[in-house]
């Protein structure tokens, strides 16, 4: 856990994100979807449920020129914000209410631990005042396996990726599933998201999760877009063949050169090298 908030503190300083920022939405079954891709430097997804009478927030954004355009955004949507959802991301409180956030159950005592604390520090350092550094804990807290109505949407809280952050999954109107980091495929799995053997099979468990619920867009934290059910798969059975080939290998030289046998076709070669680096350490 440690290692992986570090790692995505200094990745966060040096990696840039080749999306560009703008905004999206889907219409669903009783409510839409809107997508904001940030396009920052730790590659942000931030999200608005708009139900037929009032909105909720799911990761509001942290850099403050991604606040102003979301705000702008959110405010021609004219109607009332009812929940802000905190939930990876303990960011953005400057822009609500106090009493609108809620955090999921875990994350207040993790966010004031030294890992969290220590990653924010180094992001105060990378980024200074582009980023919000208010300093906020809602006092509202989400219990994981329950389910919320907010906005006329239904919001089921589970728990995500064990190795990660003590954060929760969220089944949104049945339709929607956020996940920490959006699912892809046609690249190689970022090393932020493996830490380890534990890390590999944490992240396949979540995969399976998700798969079992009957929707059918996959959202994230980090990433560049939507990824449908197909995305998901794709990705379940990359990460079930990186864990036979780890298995079958002794080498981390053995399991990139295989790994790029079995995908050649597959983009960001360079993150095999750092993966390979926590599987074989």
């Amino acid at each position: 856990m440690k290692k992986l908030a570090c790692l995505i503190a200094f990745m966060a300083i040096v990696a840039g994100v080749s999306a560009q920022s703008g905004f999206d939405k889907k219409k669903l079954n009783g409510f839409t979807l809107h997508v904001y891709t940030t396009a920052n430097p730790l590659g942000d997804m931030c999200y608005v449920i708009e139900g037929d009478k009032k909105l909720v927030i799911l990761e509001p954004p942290a850099f403050k020129d991604n606040m102003a355009a979301f705000g702008d955004y959110v405010s021609k949507l004219n109607k009332p914000v009812e929940k802000v959802i905190t939930n990876y991301h303990a960011a953005g409180f400057s822009a609500y209410a106090p009493e609108l956030f809620v955090m999921v159950e875990d994350m207040p005592e993790f966010v004031k631990g030294d890992v969290y604390s220590g990653m924010m520090a180094n992001f105060a350092a990378g980024f200074g005042d582009a980023m919000d550094q208010s300093d906020f804990i809602p006092k509202e807290v989400v219990k994981k396996n329950t389910t919320q109505k907010w906005g006329d949407v239904a919001f089921k809280f589970v728990p995500g990726v064990a190795s990660d952050f003590p954060a929760a999954s969220i089944l949104i109107g049945d339709q929607v599933y956020y996940m920490h980091f959006t699912p892809v495929t046609g690249q190689h799995i970022s090393p932020l998201q493996i830490s380890g053997r534990n890390a590999l099979d944490a992240l396949i468990a979540a995969s399976e999760q998700a798969l079992q619920t009957n929707a059918r867009l996959f959202i994230g934290g980090h990433g560049i877009t939507v990824a449908d059910r197909n995305t998901l798969e794709s990705q379940l059975a990359y990460l079930k063949d990186m864990k036979q080939v780890c298995e079958q290998t002794g080498t981390g030289d053995e399991f990139i050169l295989t790994m790029q046998m079995n995908y050649p076709e597959y983009a960001e070669t360079k993150n095999l090298t750092a993966v390979a680096g926590k599987l074989y350490q």
